[in-house]
């Protein structure tokens, strides 16, 4: 199935943002994290067609053809 994969800022470096990525039926976030080479620790928060997905869910959240994630470095600072 082809997903497409936003990559916001200095994540670009990973993959070119708004490129179709093939993975298997039924992957999950997790999953395509890996398939692009990007480091889960990298990866802020990660949206799905628009909704915002916890941490503790992109081991379980799976995908469906068509699906678009935007995917933001984490925010540091204070």
């Amino acid at each position: 199935m082809k997903i497409e994969i936003r990559l916001i800022g200095r994540l670009t470096e990973y993959w070119e943002s708004g490129k179709l990525l093939d993975i298997a039926e039924g992957a999950t976030i997790s999953e395509s994290l890996e398939a692009i080479g990007l480091p889960d620790g990298e990866a802020g928060m990660i949206s799905v067609n628009g909704a915002s997905i916890p941490r503790k869910n992109r081991e379980s959240q799976k995908l469906a053809e068509g699906d678009s994630i935007t995917i933001m470095a984490p925010v540091h600072g204070g």
